[in-house]
């Protein structure tokens, strides 16, 4: 009986609620409430598939624990310290809820406020090791690159040769790398210089000694060689793994499906009790008398639409490309009360200009989901508006159209205010 009703509701709504409202019955509106949430819960898994987050390690936040110099050994010519002077600052605004979930705090700093700081005096060549990288994998299926970002202070030459090593499991198994060419512009001494190089098995530059495995790099070393002896000054700002991508629900499945149990129920039921009760507070105030469960029954019938907006954004994710968030970028991906990721505006310019870059590409990319989505919000709550006019009218027969449909506007109108408050204020 109350499938029928369901169904007559959007082909026949007149008929419809005359007869929800003559035997008024809450299994109808809990089928429908539970498909909404079955829904929008598939909607997001389907919007999330098609989204990638980079993962580093360190993890963003903690990246500065890579500078740290109680982390590193040296070469016994070598001084390591922290310096607070002069560092690497790269920030991203952070608000709400995010995806991944981090310290909602107004700003993060990504690699700390210091950097380490090597010191040599009357030497042409130092070396300096980081002991322990945490087992990072670097297969296929793991992090593809490694980043750093270096500052040559003294000499004001080139050096020789840059040599990385990255050790895997024990000092006899490692992988070698020339970064020569990458620090030999003698025109970017005392600047950040920001290196990317790649890692992997299918990569070339690397030089492998012994038999080391990319699933286990668990150290690393820089040997900076000069050709004559001068005092060498350097600073590491930056240094973590990155170029692994996952989906949000692959980074966090459980604490992405307990949010929408929460959140979407006390949507649904929000605007099904607000849109109920301001019906019932016109009717009251204009001294119509009315009973509640017969209203509020109808009113929950007329959420119906919900479920049909449901339907229509998950054929939308359709429309959407797999999109790549690099980590600076998906540290601070926020998601709207209508459920889709996005980066705040507000927080462009503190990207790289590369991120910024990825996040224009992006939005331009979603423009055909995103104009979908919000279209059918607005046509869901048109949409209810119509439904409810002939609730109103199932209720009081003896009423206008025009006054049912006045009474429906003021009750959808105060409701969609009000759930945008609390959606998007509270």
């Amino acid at each position: 009986m109350f499938l029928d009703d369901i169904v007559k509701v959007l082909t026949a709504p007149h008929k419809a609620f005359k007869q929800i409202i003559d035997n008024p019955k809450y299994l109808g509106v809990i089928v429908i409430l539970l498909l909404f949430i079955g829904l929008q819960i598939g909607y997001e898994y389907s919007q999330f598939s098609r989204a990638r987050l980079e993962l580093t390690s360190p993890v963003a936040g903690l990246m500065q624990t890579f500078t740290n110099a109680t982390n590193w050994d040296s070469s016994s010519n070598l001084e390591l310290s922290n310096t607070f002077d002069d560092y690497y600052n790269n920030t991203i605004y952070v608000t709400g809820t995010q995806l991944p979930p981090s310290d909602p705090n107004a700003y993060y700093s990504l690699f700390g406020n210091s950097s380490l700081q090597m010191d040599a005096t009357n030497a042409n060549s130092v070396t300096a090791a980081l002991t322990n990288t945490s087992n990072v994998d670097c297969s296929p299926s793991g992090f593809q690159n490694l980043s750093m970002t270096i500052k040559l202070v003294e000499p004001q030459s080139a050096p020789q040769t840059v040599t990385l090593t990255l050790y895997s499991l024990s000092d006899s198994n490692y992988y070698t790398y020339d970064l020569t060419p990458l620090l030999s512009d003698v025109t970017l001494i005392d600047q950040w210089n920001n290196l990317t190089i790649p890692l992997g098995p299918d990569t070339a530059g690397w030089t492998e000694h012994g038999f080391p495995i990319w699933t286990n790099i668990t150290s690393l070393t820089l040997q900076f060689d000069y050709s004559t002896d001068s005092n060498i000054i350097m600073r590491l700002g930056a240094l973590y793994f990155r170029g692994e991508y996952v989906t949000p629900t692959q980074y966090d499945p459980a604490g992405v499906l307990v949010r929408f149990l929460q959140i979407f129920p006390l949507q649904f039921l929000f605007t099904w009790l607000l849109l109920a009760g301001v019906i019932y507070i016109i009717l009251r105030a204009t001294k119509n008398t009315t009973t509640w469960k017969p209203l509020f029954v109808a009113a929950g019938f007329a959420m119906v639409v919900m479920v049909i907006r449901g339907l229509v954004n998950i054929v939308a994710t359709f429309a959407m490309p797999v999109t790549y968030y690099p980590y600076d970028v998906s540290f601070g991906l926020l998601i709207d009360p209508l459920g889709t990721i996005y980066f705040p505006a507000e927080a462009v310019g503190v990207l790289t200009a590369q991120a910024q870059m990825v996040v224009t590409n992006t939005e331009t990319a979603l423009a055909t989901f995103r104009t979908i989505i919000t279209s059918m919000f607005a046509v869901s709550y048109v949409w209810l508006g119509a439904l409810t006019t002939f609730a109103v009218k199932a209720v009081k027969p003896e009423f206008s159209t025009a006054k049912c449909i006045a009474i429906s506007a003021v009750g959808v109108t105060v409701t969609l205010v009000a759930l945008a408050f609390f959606l998007f204020v509270v």
